[in-house]
C-alpha cells in the first residue's frame, strides 16, 4: 500500500498526497536521489553543496524540539519544506517554530510535521502555519482530515490570517 500524508495548503482544503519524504536520521547518509529531509545540523555543514536540491524542494531540513528555527532565517528563499519531528505528543515547541519561520522569517514553502501527530492537532497545526502532516503510525488519515474542522472560530489570529474573534464583534 502506498504511503500518504495529509496536505493542507494555508487557508485550503485538506486532501490526500504521495508520501514522497523520507526524513534521514542523523547518522545515516543522505540518498543521492528522492525526496529527503535531513537534520538541522547536516543542512547547516552542508547547505552550499545541497542548496540546488534544496531549491528543486528534493531536499527540506528538519527540527527537533529543541533545534531553533531561527537558525534557517536565512535560508527560508532557498528551502521548499522544512519539518519539525514531534517525538512525543506533548511536545509543542515546532507550533511557536512553525509561526516564527512563517510571521517573521517569510517562509512559503511546506512546513511538515511528523512523528507523534494525531488527529487533535490537525486544527491548531494548521493555524500555526503547518502544511503537510504525517500521522503517528495507526492513525486514521480520513478521521484526521476531520480534525481540521473540529473548531469553527479562532480566537486569535495566526499563520492562517483568520482575524481574531474581537475585531469580528465589532464589526
Amino acid at each position: 500500500m502506498m504511503s500518504q500524508l495529509i496536505s493542507k495548503p494555508l487557508n485550503g482544503t485538506p486532501h490526500l498526497v504521495k508520501d514522497d519524504y523520507q526524513c534521514i536520521p542523523l547518522e545515516q547518509d543522505v540518498p543521492a536521489e528522492g525526496k529527503v529531509l535531513v537534520h538541522l545540523d547536516v543542512w547547516q555543514a552542508e547547505k552550499d553543496a545541497w542548496a540546488s536540491r534544496a531549491a528543486k524542494g528534493e531536499l527540506g531540513v528538519w527540527l527537533n524540539p529543541d533545534d531553533n528555527p531561527e537558525l534557517l532565517a536565512d535560508d527560508v528563499g532557498t528551502l521548499k519544506v522544512i519539518g519539525f519531528h514531534f517525538p512525543v505528543f506533548k511536545f509543542g515547541q515546532a507550533y511557536s517554530g512553525a509561526v516564527l519561520l512563517r510571521n517573521r522569517y517569510g517562509f512559503k514553502g511546506d512546513i511538515f510535521a511528523f512523528g507523534d501527530i494525531w488527529r487533535d492537532q490537525m486544527y491548531p497545526l494548521s493555524r500555526c502555519g503547518f502544511t503537510l502532516f504525517r500521522l503517528k503510525e495507526g492513525k486514521s488519515l480520513h478521521d484526521a482530515m476531520k480534525g481540521f474542522s473540529d473548531f469553527t472560530t479562532p480566537y486569535q489570529a495566526s499563520a492562517d490570517d483568520a482575524l481574531p474573534i474581537f475585531t469580528r464583534r465589532v464589526a
